[in-house]
């Protein structure tokens, strides 16, 4: 728990964890507000706790940047006292999508075990030390989703936005603001202008590989141009630690070089495989997602070319 400015805190995920991804916890004056809930129950159970402990009162409203598990799995925990808010299109997502996942995953969990023995083998044949590690904080969280799974109940947002919302407090206001989507179909983030104090979701990482399975990688430079046109001091990233307009900048710079590097294999005919992390990324955490990246970045120029 990281102390961003008096009565704003970040909860940084421990690598291997239930948490996963990062969450926030807001002092509104009369009310307070949670951004993210973490993967596992478990890990919302403690976020929960942490917020009622620092701010002497039950949480109030929880916003769900986007529809990832691991910024929307512990929903739960915080139902029914506090609202859930997202955008109109998250919430379409995670009550179609998301949901039958689920219900896929519940059916046949086995097959999902499976695949995380394969991935400790390959573990145990892993020669780079950064990258074991990385593998075995992945498997490790993997299994705590798959152990809390059973007792999940899915608990959709009960507010939706669709570009602006503001709340009202009696200490501080909070913008709930989406650009539209980058890192997936919808992104918000909350803006503190008081504060000038952005959460962001995973529109910005930290030191973190930005994930683009289901990017628009045009849309999500652009949604970080808006971004940074925001009164923004401290950023609460969605993966990683408190940051700065730096960080947002990196992530920009990563998704260019990115459009660039695969843009030039496709012209050339070169296989994605051969192409290695540029070294301004190597130590950075998400390694496993280069290589996805790079397919899911080579699939939409192929999109867009059509």
């Amino acid at each position: 728990m990281k102390e961003v400015i008096e009565g704003v805190f970040a909860a940084i995920a421990v690598p291997g964890t239930g948490s996963l991804g990062n969450a926030a916890i807001v002092d509104l004056g009369d009310a307070t507000l949670v951004v993210d809930t973490f993967t596992s129950i478990q890990a919302a159970e403690d976020l929960q706790a942490a917020a009622e402990y620092l701010m002497g009162r039950k949480v109030s409203y929880v916003i769900n940047t986007h529809w990832h598990s691991d910024h929307t799995c512990g929903n739960q925990v915080f139902v029914p006292a506090a609202h859930i808010i997202s955008t109109s299109i998250t919430r379409e997502i995670m009550d179609t999508f998301v949901r039958d996942r689920i219900m896929q995953q519940l059916a046949k969990p086995e097959a999902i075990y499976e695949a995380i023995d394969e991935i400790d083998e390959q573990i145990q044949r892993e020669t780079n030390e950064k990258l074991r590690q990385e593998m075995q904080w992945d498997t490790a969280s993997d299994r705590e989703y798959m152990k809390m799974l059973p007792n999940l109940v899915y608990s959709l947002p009960n507010l939706t936005f669709d570009q602006r919302m503001t709340i009202h407090g009696s200490k501080r206001n909070v913008e709930l603001i989406t650009f539209g989507g980058g890192h997936t179909q919808s992104d918000a983030l909350v803006y503190i202008p008081k504060d000038r104090i952005a959460i962001t979701g995973d529109l910005v990482l930290s030191k973190h590989h930005p994930v683009l399975m289901y990017a628009n990688p045009q849309q999500w430079l652009d949604i970080l141009d808006k971004v940074e046109q925001l009164d923004i001091e401290r950023i609460v990233p969605g993966h990683g630690e408190v940051c700065s307009l730096n960080e947002l900048h990196e992530v920009r710079g990563y998704i260019k070089n990115l459009l660039e590097i695969v843009t030039d294999a496709a012209q050339r005919n070169q296989s994605l495989d051969e192409i290695t992390i540029p070294s301004a990324y190597q130590n950075w955490f998400f390694t496993t997602y280069f290589k996805s990246n790079l397919q899911s970045l080579y699939k939409w120029i192929k999109k867009i070319g059509k």
